[in-house]
């Protein structure tokens, strides 16, 4: 039998392997340096065929796996995403990158579960790397468990004291569970760390809007401009809360605002209020400043007439006692019609003679208020949700 080995003992295939490997790895190198490259310019689809065929010649490059798993997060497919970076993970189950780059793809695709499973991992195995326990909070924040993500922003705050994305993100919960003051707080730290940060500008103006700070709000708002950030557009958005401007005279029906306490119930109308036990319908005309939503507008159970009480609206029948004469008003309107084209509200609600034919009123002391929405959604901003004759603007 001829021998297999020559003289020197060596395995004359060994070499033939070793040269067909090492033409290999130089192929699959080749092609991830161009698949770089493509990637760099943006060119996805080239860059996915140069990383596959690196797999075909070195199916355990991670370099390979990873980058394929992010140019498919990148594009939205996070079922790709994750088959690959679930690889990367069963090819180094010690790299902490690898579990992340997995979390990241499970959190992108709404796998909470698993998401939260593989950031605990990371923790664990990194407790110095603020990284997976910070997206944990982010995580919880999205998901509305609030102590779960004040715990973890807290923690990473422990860690990396002057990263200002942390008391940002602790700004972000607490307007979302709605402590704008706390908010406030950590906002300003968080713009204090980090000097250009339109998305925490955003948030700050957005807890003073809720704080009905509207000059504070302002102020961010005119920084965004500044800034040219499209922030600038949402604060804008929550800053133009719907509010009443003006009460319109004249298109008022048979009822004048600016009568004073103890007029007589007639003089809203002579021809039909002097009989004893007369009653007649009357309208007010309220101006609105953006286009309200029609079935909340013209819902009565969100308007309430009442008399004034306050420095903004006066006090009904200047404070002093109302005597037994004084007509009762009901509590709702009867009716309300609004004009999409004007922004025009009319409140419609029944005022009765009494049966001695001498009911008195005080007109520019009745409080109509708004709790509904605009066309938007968006609630009445309460620095404007009420208005009467005595004020003449929006309180």
């Amino acid at each position: 039998m001829a021998d297999m080995f020559s003289s020197s003992g060596t395995d004359p295939f060994a070499g033939i392997y070793d040269n067909v490997q090492a033409q290999r790895s130089q192929v699959a190198q080749y092609a991830l340096n161009k698949a770089a490259t493509f990637w760099n310019a943006k060119k996805t689809d080239e860059a996915i065929t140069e990383f596959k065929k690196v797999l075909a010649f070195d199916p355990q490059n991670s370099d390979a796996i990873a980058s394929l798993g992010k140019i498919y997060q990148g594009k939205g497919n996070t079922a790709e995403a994750i088959r690959y970076f679930k690889t990367g993970v069963q090819l180094d189950r010690t790299s902490v990158t690898a579990h992340n780059n997995l979390a990241n793809a499970y959190l992108q695709a709404k796998q909470n579960t698993d998401a939260e499973k593989e950031f605990k991992i990371s923790a664990r195995m990194d407790p110095l790397n603020p990284l997976a326990d910070y997206t944990l909070g982010i995580l919880y924040t999205q998901t509305d468990r609030f102590a779960e993500a004040e715990a973890q922003f807290n923690k990473v705050a422990k860690v990396s004291p002057r990263d200002g994305n942390v008391p940002y993100s602790l700004g972000v919960l607490y307007n979302k569970m709605g402590r704008p003051e706390d908010a406030a707080k950590k906002l300003v730290n968080a713009l204090s760390l980090k000097k250009d940060f339109p998305a925490a500008n955003y948030e700050l103006g957005a807890a003073y809007v809720a704080m009905g700070e509207t000059d504070k709000a302002t102020e961010q708002l005119k920084i965004l401009d500044t800034k040219k950030s499209s922030f600038a557009n949402d604060l804008s958005f929550l800053l133009n809360k719907p509010k009443m401007l003006f009460m319109d005279a004249s298109n008022n029906r048979s009822f004048n605002q600016l009568l004073r306490a103890g007029s007589p119930l007639w003089m809203l109308d002579p021809t039909l209020l002097k009989a004893p036990d007369a009653s007649k319908k009357v309208s007010v005309a309220i101006q609105f400043n953006n286009k309200m939503d029609i079935a909340s507008i013209m819902n009565p159970a969100n308007w309430e007439i009442a008399r004034a009480k306050s420095t903004e609206g006066g006090y009904y029948n200047n404070s002093m006692p109302v005597k037994s004469t004084e007509v009762t008003i009901p509590k709702r309107p009867f009716s309300v019609t609004y004009n999409p084209a004007t922004r025009q509200a009319s409140v419609t609600f029944t005022v009765q003679q009494n049966a001695a034919g001498d009911a008195t009123i005080d007109p520019a002391h009745l409080v109509f208020k708004f709790s509904g929405k605009d066309a938007s959604g968006r609630q009445m901003d309460t620095t404007g949700d009420q208005i009467d004759g005595y004020a003449a603007k929006a309180f």
